[in-house]
């Protein structure tokens, strides 16, 4: 399933959960299922078409002309810079996303390699006493230690997909989607509102995002007392499917997206995306997340960062919805 929905999914139990009194661990348990339906079959470069959201979408602007020969020049500029600066350095990608919430992740990418990780959270703010019982979200024995993997891995002298949950000690394979190749299609834009990166060709992903209209260079700001240019991506906003819009309480998502690009190399420096859900009983709700991305120089043990590696002991399952 695609990442935007399942997102929506796992965001929709908390907010339903968070308003009830639950038995222990019963939080918990609930968002492992929704974790594994939200990243079975999906990448951690996602471009397989959206499941469960209806065919109509709202992109303002999308797919329009740019506006005016300024803007057209200055995407052309970005872009340029962008083509150079990949194709000069051959650099890996690390992305870190922090949340108290639902624990960090960080993303590695290098070619077609890439590893997304995610961590429980260190403390849980749910921990408490109710009436006697204790209630969290995250058992104390888990905290801080590796939630789940997903990317890439190599099997038997061939890259496939990988899903590695560390909970039960599970994996499954499947093979490798091809990524999209600009934030154009909905079901690109819509990847675009979570921390899993869409690519590992920024430059053409940049390229052919400005020029569909799909993102516009809106501006400079400061992102850690350096100047970046920010390309910020139009909304997109589609009407969810019954039976999740019944799951989330909400009729209808949108997702914001945008992408701080360094200046001197124009390849990007953060990421911010959002998912908002609204038109249903539990009201409007935002889920977002902050990528920092730093490169490196691919050297073999930052390259080897880019692979799942499956654990010694693991029980290899059909399909990620056995985990």
């Amino acid at each position: 399933m695609s990442t935007d929905v399942e997102e929506l999914i796992r965001d929709g139990v908390h907010r339903l959960a968070a308003t009830a009194a639950v038995p222990a661990g019963l939080v918990g348990r609930a968002r492992r299922r929704l974790r594994r339906r939200r990243l079975a079959g999906v990448s951690a470069i996602a471009g397989a078409a959206a499941v469960g959201v209806v065919a109509a979408v709202v992109v303002p602007g999308a797919g329009a002309p740019a506006g005016s020969t300024g803007h057209a020049q200055t995407a052309g500029y970005v872009t340029s810079r962008v083509e150079k600066a990949v194709a000069a350095e051959n650099l890996v990608f690390v992305g870190r996303s922090d949340s108290k919430l639902w624990g960090n992740t960080v993303t590695w990418a290098y070619g077609s390699r890439s590893r997304f990780e995610e961590f429980s959270p260190k403390a849980d703010y749910r921990d408490r006493v109710v009436n006697g019982q204790r209630l969290w979200d995250f058992p104390p024995q888990e905290r801080g230690l590796p939630y789940l993997a997903q990317g890439t891995a190599l099997v038997g002298g061939k890259l496939v997909s990988a899903y590695v949950t560390y909970f039960d000690r599970r994996y499954s394979l499947s093979p490798l989607r091809p990524q999209p190749n600009s934030a154009c299609s909905p079901t690109a834009a819509l990847s675009m509102g979570g921390p899993i990166i869409p690519t590992t060709d920024w430059a053409a992903f940049i390229d052919g995002t400005l020029a569909c209209g799909a993102a516009s260079v809106t501006g400079h700001v400061l992102v850690d007392g350096m100047s970046t240019v920010r390309l910020t991506g139009k909304p997109v906003t589609v009407r969810l499917q019954a039976g999740y819009a019944k799951v989330v309480g909400a009729k209808w998502v949108t997702v914001r997206w945008t992408l701080d690009v360094n200046p001197t190399t124009y390849l990007p420096v953060r990421m911010y995306g959002s998912t908002e859900t609204f038109g249903g009983r539990a009201g409007r709700y935002t889920s977002s997340s902050v990528t920092n991305v730093r490169w490196l120089p691919p050297t073999s043990a930052n390259i080897a960062q880019a692979m799942v590696t499956i654990p010694p002991g693991f029980h290899q399952v059909s399909s990620a919805a056995d985990q």
